[in-house]
């Protein structure tokens, strides 16, 4: 089948761009993008999802609404056939459309069935950075090969929620851009043998953190097991071309008192021109419950993203965030979903900026602070 990208000189397999060169059902290619007011009233994040081999577009949109600690996430996930509709880019009331590569995109969400309706203008304000490839196997078969950019900007436009409509005006706005195979996609992995159980006997920490101030911005990403790094990757950069690269960092994390949430995040930063960034977070407004997006065997039948489920297929919530840690879905059940994302406030050196801070432990922590 002929797409419009069958058009351009940049075929790299000797078939359509309607496939991908690997029959992996999980392979995806997916846009994620956040809107955070600076000063916490209101929070976004959206994202849409193509899955070739599963025939299926599918996506989101979460709003968080309200003052700690009384906040709601209201959810809206989305999905079609992707086919034969590939080159079209919306599912349900939702579009995402790449206006300029790296420099202008637009997010639209129509008022439907959920309370939701959103019209946003993402700019650039620094390059994207490609993160190193992530590439694992486990006992012989690879569990994920994908590739991520991630690019702050600001986002301006409307977002309107329950009949209230917010104005963005030049918001903190991240997006990132990742394809490949990777798990918890199209399904459950198949067993291949007894669950590895020496994670959970060990600390571990995952952060991710795309920021911006008024000067400076970037992406850091790092993972600790016992303390120790095993991944480090991260840029900071600076609208006229500057950039320094991130090669080691320490971390300081003040946590809700029983439980894995954090209150504050203190991160030193080494660059690789020697020089040193303190780096500190703190919530905006509660961690994103990410099931709700349909991440975590997300959507309400709990087989998560890329999951066929007819031409066209629609679910709307809303959670309670009022806890930091605990997350009560409409049905009045309470889960602790350990996958949270957390819109901040960040200093860097002192300066004021906003981020997107993603702050996953487990293992051996306790209520503490954490020192890598």
């Amino acid at each position: 089948m002929l797409t419009k990208l069958d058009e351009t000189l940049r075929h790299q397999l000797p078939t359509t761009f309607d496939h991908v060169g690997t029959s992996d059902p999980r392979f995806y290619d997916r846009y994620w993008f956040c809107a955070y007011d600076p000063d916490g009233a209101l929070s976004l994040i959206a994202g849409m999802g193509l899955y070739a081999n599963m025939n299926v577009l599918d996506g989101f949109v979460a709003v968080q609404q309200g003052a700690n600690p009384d906040v709601r996430q209201h959810n809206l996930r989305v999905s079609r056939a992707l086919r034969p509709e590939v080159d079209d880019m919306r599912v349900g009331p939702l579009a995402i459309d790449v206006i300029e590569p790296f420099t202008r995109a637009r997010v639209r969400c129509a008022s439907g069935e959920a309370p939701l309706a959103v019209d946003l203008e993402w700019c650039w304000f620094l390059p994207p950075k490609e993160e190193d490839h992530h590439f694992a196997r486990l006992r012989g078969r690879v569990t994920q090969d994908y590739r991520r950019y991630t690019q702050v900007g600001r986002m301006s436009g409307t977002i309107s929620v329950d009949g209230v409509t917010y104005e963005a005006r030049d918001w903190f706005g991240a997006r990132d851009h990742s394809w490949g195979v990777r798990p918890q996609t199209a399904g459950r992995e198949p067993v291949t043998g007894p669950p590895d159980s020496s994670r959970a006997e060990r600390s571990f920490c995952f952060y991710w953190l795309p920021f911006a101030t008024d000067e400076l911005g970037g992406h850091v990403q790092f993972h600790l097991l016992d303390g120790a790094p095993v991944y480090m990757d991260g840029v900071v950069q600076w609208p006229d071309g500057r950039e320094v690269a991130i090669v080691d960092a320490t971390l300081d994390v003040d946590l809700h008192p029983g439980t894995r949430r954090f209150r504050r995040s203190r991160s030193v930063w080494t660059g690789a021109d020697g020089a040193t960034l303190e780096v500190v977070t703190e919530p905006l407004q509660r961690c994103w419950s990410m099931d709700g997006t349909g991440y975590d065997w997300g959507w309400d039948d709990g087989f998560g993203l890329g999951i066929y489920r007819g031409e066209r297929f629609e679910e709307v919530d809303v959670y309670d965030l009022s806890h930091p840690e605990d997350v009560v879905r409409p049905d009045g059940s309470v889960r602790r979903p350990r996958h949270r994302e957390t819109p901040v406030r960040v200093t860097v050196d002192g300066r004021p900026g906003t981020g997107h801070q993603v702050l996953m432990l487990s293992g051996s922590v306790g209520s503490g602070p954490l020192r890598g």
